[in-house]
């Protein structure tokens, strides 16, 4: 009998019972015939209940299948009902801006200087909220923003003692930084002729990854300039390149009342400047101001995106706050079919935020490389147009994906990570390591060496973490995918000595590669293998650096070959004769010992061949040389060493790092 079915009896059953109760022993009503039929009624509308949700069951899908959120209204209608003072969905753009879709003071977004052409705004299926043509308001810095006229004294847009307010966008940022202050919307503080400078009556700003409200205080004492407050929230987790929602909450003139937002969840944060206050806010007519402030300095401007920006004379409260936030998290796109045989494809994924946590948006694909097994010890250099090393956001994420041939039988993997990682073979999660645990004492725990694991392994390195799993080994291959968030929270963006390697239940553990290679997980071995990772990157450096910097190069190439024709333009230098009894290895020498006879001073006496490897390795690199380089240097000829070691310092990368260190 199906569930519908037993659904049916149950409640002719019930029906039944009870009328039957109610009609054949009410006339001689008793104690015991009350409670039995009180007990009747109730076994059967237990029954009831338990036969609704074993209906119910069949009629929905599979517990494994993803629920779908149900949007049952739009985003816009929402917002509505909840009665912003204005609100500018951007989804309409007039030939001088956008139309507020508040009707009770209208009050248009007017483009100052230039916007960019409208963007895509919040779109589903990952924000079911939107519709699929969703568009967004884009601001370059230093290009344009909207201004809000205030419609007069005492407007819907003025906040005075004891005014709820609520500031709610949506916001993509290209670009943020710590430290510098973004505006999403303020009123106030525009540099306008004819208003008072300090005058932010209320202000939501985007700084590096976190929201910041900041308003002035009216003077308590003539004379004496209005008070700015300034709050900022904490572990907000705003990454670049990504929406998210952001909403502030305010009553003006009461301490602890302000509350805020991102994508909808409430965070926490402090008044970092001038304090929690219960004075009045500075109020005037000045504008309001949406992607920029102060004259429209780019310093201020916001980089990037803004949707569906809203200001409330109500502190809206969390659940309403959250409902305007409904989002899918897609998981990893993966085309399993572009991963080359033999080879592991790690990329390099930018903008997740600084939280711990791996619930997140899908970050955006950097660079992406190839190398021949599952060991992240370093990765390739981020350059600038301009060739020189830059960092890269952090945190970051690594992802390492290759197909794995696991031999038969039970077999121990073991995963090594600086931070938090996830280990997945044919996409089940199977091993995972936590965030990191690195004390910043230098008081820290001296830990015993453990090899327990296996007999020869390499002990763990400082500040890394290690689980191990066993796994059953059919001889087929795998799709192996192992993750890793890297820097994040203050730490160095270090893989310390991260991999992936297997094992045998009882023997030593070999790195995990997709190939024939194999790597012991012993000193013996993965001490080689470290120093020939690092040393191979040079030359992957060199060549990125150059890809990254050929407009530049070109550029200089072209200053060098006016330099060239203008100097060829002139007449050469004539080289002053050799000095009797004075060296001379080049053209510079003379004039050198020319001057020394002048002067009648000595020449030096000639470095030997280590005093003057040592004195040129200091010049060029910054250190002494190394025990392998002074081999090598000794194993060359005396008439070419010293040629030698000039040209394999200069070729080093620690020269670079030395003379603009």
């Amino acid at each position: 009998m199906s569930g519908q079915e037993y659904l049916y009896f149950a409640k002719h059953a019930c029906c039944e019972l009870f009328f039957q109760n109610q009609i054949t022993e009410w006339p001689a009503v008793n104690q015991n015939q009350v409670t039995q039929c009180v007990h009747s009624f109730l076994l059967a509308a237990f029954a009831l209940f338990f036969l609704q949700n074993l209906s119910s069951a069949d009629q929905r899908p599979s517990e494994i299948e993803a629920e779908k959120p149900k949007a049952s209204i739009s985003y816009r209608d929402l917002i509505l009902s909840h009665k912003p003072a204005a609100f500018w969905d951007f989804q309409q753009r007039d030939h001088d801006g956008f139309r507020s879709l508040v009707q009770k003071q209208p009050v248009p977004a007017l483009i100052r200087g230039s916007l960019d052409d409208a963007a895509a705004g919040p779109r589903p299926a990952e924000f079911p909220l939107f519709t699929a043509n969703n568009q967004a308001a884009a601001f370059e810095p230093g290009q344009g923003f909207l201004r809000v006229v205030d419609p007069g004294e005492k407007s819907d847009l003025d906040f005075a003692a004891g005014d709820a307010i609520t500031l709610e966008a949506w916001i993509n940022p290209k670009s943020t930084k710590s430290g510098q202050y973004y505006y999403i919307i303020g009123k106030g503080r525009t540099n306008r002729k004819g208003v008072a400078r300090d005058n932010q009556n209320y202000s939501l700003r985007l700084t590096g990854s976190e929201i910041s409200f900041l308003f002035c205080t009216q003077p308590e004492k003539k004379g004496e300039k209005p008070t700015y407050h300034r709050w900022t929230s904490s572990g907000g987790g705003i990454s670049t390149h990504s929406w998210h929602h952001v909403a502030v909450t305010y009553l003006f003139g009461k301490k602890n009342s302000l509350k805020a937002y991102i994508d909808g969840h409430a965070v926490s944060g402090k008044w970092d400047a001038g304090g929690d206050t219960a004075r009045a806010p500075v109020v005037d007519n000045d504008e309001v101001w949406i992607g920029s402030s102060m004259g429209g300095a780019a310093s201020s401007s916001f980089n990037g995106q803004l949707d569906e920006v809203a200001v409330y004379r109500s502190a809206l409260t969390a659940d309403q706050v959250a409902s305007h936030f409904q989002h899918v998290l897609p998981g990893p796109q993966i085309d399993w079919t572009m991963i080359p045989a033999n080879r592991v494809q790690v990329d390099i994924l930018e903008g997740i935020p600084n939280q711990k946590s791996w619930s997140f948006r899908p970050p955006r694909l950097a660079a992406s490389f190839t190398q021949p097994h599952f060991a992240l010890i370093e990765i390739p250099n981020r350059y600038s147009s301009r060739g020189i090393k830059v960092d890269r956001p952090d945190p970051f994420l690594v992802r390492a994906l290759s197909h794995v041939v696991i031999p038969k039988g039970k077999k121990r993997i073991l995963v090594r990570a600086r931070n938090a990682s996830r280990l997945y073979i044919d996409e089940k999660l199977v091993a995972e390591t936590g965030f990191h645990n690195i004390s910043s004492s230098a008081h820290g725990h001296v830990y015993e060496v453990d090899r327990s694991l296996s007999p020869d392994i390499r002990p763990l390195h400082r500040g890394d973490q290690e689980q191990v799993i066993e796994f059953i080994g059919d001889g087929k291959p795998h799709r192996v995918r192992f993750e890793m968030i890297v820097g994040g929270f203050r730490h160095r963006p270090d893989f310390g000595e991260t991999g992936v390697f297997i094992g045998e239940p009882e023997g030593d553990f070999q790195l995990l590669t997709p190939g024939d290679e194999t790597i012991m997980l012993t000193d013996a071995d993965w001490l080689p293998f470290e120093r020939e990772y690092r040393y191979s990157l040079i030359a992957v450096n060199a060549e990125r650096r150059r890809a990254a910097s050929e407009k530049e190069d070109q550029y200089w190439e072209s200053r060098h070959q006016i330099a060239k024709t203008e100097v060829l333009k002139q007449s050469p230098v004539k080289v002053p004769a050799a000095v009797k009894g004075l060296r001379a290895n080049n053209a510079i020498d003379h004039f050198i010992n020319q001057r020394l006879a002048k002067e009648k001073v000595a020449q030096s006496a000639e470095l030997n061949d280590l005093a003057f490897l040592r004195r040129l390795s200091l010049d060029t690199v910054g250190t002494v040389p190394t025990p392998a380089l002074i081999q090598e240097y000794l194993k060359q000829g005396p008439q070419t060493r010293r040629s030698f070691a000039i040209q394999r310092l200069l070729n080093d990368p620690g020269w670079a790092d030395n003379w603009v260190g």
